[in-house]
């Protein structure tokens, strides 16, 4: 997908039919149409311009698979929309967008569409959504966004991930994240990081002496390679919810996986990012990991 400066984007979901799309909003998001029965058959937008984009699906030949339309209006500036989510999955044969909720900073709006389907949220916080992007045809096949910091410090909050146990933690750094320490075996029992700067941040978990794990070190080659994203897995471990397993990813490769990848998956299909920070919660274990981003281009 080509770069859109000073922007994150996160997906798409859903499947490979249809034709790419992009739209990029001029201002706030002021108006969602969609036309829906069942699926999403299309959806359009207005921004506070007052400039409408497209209709990104609808072109099917049936005059009776046009669904019933439903307006979203947001009260763009004192409303922003912030994230979406739903569902995908078959429908007359094709993998599309199934149902749809949009969330603003005040309320949800959806879900939208009742077809059933595999479930995709976006855990985020302090995000404005300023475009959307996916594929379409004669319906809506895939769906992303594209997303801005809707705060003073320009980061993004993405999960956490993983269970409510130990205490919480969060930082952001202001170079660049350079190492990572992990001590795991069949789970993750601790984290810790170093900065551009050498300042260092934790450890995170390790709380229990009696299984400390065996230590892994990260180097990140920055500022040619810095860190864009997480993958892993969060499950039961000694009675606990915690995390599984991690991947960290960079511009350049993927270090990883450690732990044992037992569990629940949790990804973000996310471009245009770099990973200036880490949230979640850890006692004994890593419970649960969460990220801070901003976008690429953003110094």
């Amino acid at each position: 997908m080509a770069s859109l400066e000073g922007i994150v984007s996160l997906g798409p979901w859903g499947g490979l039919g249809g034709d790419r799309w992009i739209y990029r909003a001029s201002g706030g998001i002021t108006e969602i149409v969609l036309r829906v029965e069942g699926n999403i058959k299309s959806i359009s937008f207005k921004d506070a311009s007052g400039l409408v984009s497209g209709t990104f699906g609808g072109r099917g030949n049936d005059p009776n698979d046009r669904g019933e339309e439903k307006k979203i209006e947001i009260q763009w500036p004192s409303e922003h929309l912030k994230s979406i989510s739903g569902t995908y999955g078959k429908y007359e044969g094709q993998l599309v967008i199934t149902s749809l909720s949009f969330i603003t900073n005040l309320t949800t709006y959806g879900p939208f569409g009742t077809a059933p389907g595999e479930t995709f949220s976006i855990p985020i916080a302090d995000s404005a959504v300023v475009g959307f992007h996916g594929r379409c045809a004669s319906y809506l096949d895939a769906l992303g966004i594209f997303v801005t910091p809707a705060n003073s410090n320009g980061s993004i909050s993405v999960g956490p991930w993983g269970g409510p146990g130990g205490g919480p933690f969060s930082f952001t750094v202001g170079s660049w994240i350079k190492e990572i320490i992990v001590h795991e075996r069949v789970n993750i029992k601790s984290l810790s990081f170093k900065d551009g700067n050498g300042q260092e941040y934790g450890k995170f978990g390790g709380e229990n002496p009696n299984d400390p794990g065996v230590e892994r070190r990260i180097e990140i080659a920055g500022p040619s390679e810095h860190l864009t994203s997480i993958t892993g897995t969060y499950g039961n471990y000694n009675g606990l919810l915690v995390i599984r397993s991690l991947s960290f990813i960079t511009n350049l490769t993927t270090h990883g996986p450690f732990g044992n990848a037992a569990g629940t998956s949790f990804s973000v299909p996310i471009e245009g990012s770099v990973v200036n920070g880490f949230h979640g919660r850890a006692g004994y274990y890593l419970d649960a990991i969460g990220i801070f981003v901003k976008p690429e281009t953003t110094n």
